[in-house]
């Protein structure tokens, strides 16, 4: 015999074995550990109900409380929420909720602490009222609802309240958060982030420098005709942080900045003044 047809007939033989040895065992798994596993499976009951999320619950009496009770009652019961239950996964929704009562109270005529009053004066202006006051104008403007500007009457009654606004910047969760007196106030989605990753544990800590109104991809000033339909950017000291309106016409985009919808853009640039302290996280 030769060495060659040695080797294939030892082959041949080697692979019988093995496929007889193979079936043996698959033959001996199904006969015996299959149903041995699920005899287990079995013996061990249906898998337990995870109980189910108190937050969830609790967040659904919020809603409830929200849409029953007063802006007050709900204002509360969402403070609430949030401190206590700052990892549910509804606590994006119980900020988003809290937002909306806290800008419907701020812009309210309901009494406030923190709202005084202000006699319009003979050669008063709005520019001139925001400098006595230090409230932005266009904030002067809405909380009193007025349209023009330029029909200012001496010793009409002005609504002025002086929240102490601040900025959160968070990488985590992309949001722009307005605080007031250090405090949550309102978050704001942020759809294009293209500011430089946050080095460090500790936050940076920056302010608003700039606040300005585009159209037609030029800079514009507030109030005047060209500014209507306009977008804004908001300028901080933080190189790259730029916030801006990224859904309107003619807005620039700056080199590395946070796009927020136009909407969102007009609300914040009405808050806040220059200076507003700014934290990066």
């Amino acid at each position: 015999m030769s060495i060659r047809s040695w080797v294939v007939k030892t082959l041949v033989i080697l692979f019988l074995i093995a496929a007889i040895f193979g079936g043996a065992a698959f033959f001996t798994y199904q006969l015996f550990e299959a149903p041995k596993n699920v005899i287990n499976k079995a013996m061990g009951g249906p898998t337990p109900t995870p109980p189910p999320d108190p937050s969830v619950v609790e967040y659904a009496r919020c809603v409830k409380v929200s849409q029953g009770g007063s802006p007050e009652e709900a204002r509360k019961v969402f403070e609430n929420f949030i401190a206590q239950y700052p990892d549910s996964p509804r606590i994006d929704n119980a900020r988003d909720a809290l937002g909306e009562i806290n800008m419907k109270l701020f812009f309210s005529d309901t009494p406030d602490p923190g709202k005084e009053q202000y006699v319009i004066q003979k050669g008063d202006t709005i520019s001139l009222i925001e400098k006595k006051t230090k409230v932005p104008g266009e904030l002067i403007m809405r909380l009193n609802r007025i349209d023009d500007p330029t029909k200012l009457r001496i010793g009409e009654i002005l609504n002025i309240t002086k929240p102490q606004f601040a900025l959160k910047l968070d990488h985590k969760t992309k949001r722009v958060v307005l605080l007031n007196d250090g405090k949550f106030f309102k978050q704001y989605r942020v759809g294009q982030w293209d500011a430089p990753a946050h080095k460090g544990t500790a936050p940076a800590v920056a302010k608003v420098v700039d606040k300005s109104m585009w159209q037609n991809n030029q800079r514009v000033a507030p109030g005047s005709k060209q500014a209507g339909g306009g977008g804004r950017w908001i300028a901080t000291s933080a190189t790259g942080y730029t916030l801006y309106s990224d859904d309107v016409d003619g807005v620039p985009k700056p080199p590395g900045g946070l796009g927020l919808s136009g909407e969102d853009m007009d609300e914040l640039s009405t808050l806040i003044i220059r200076g507003t302290p700014v934290t990066i996280e």
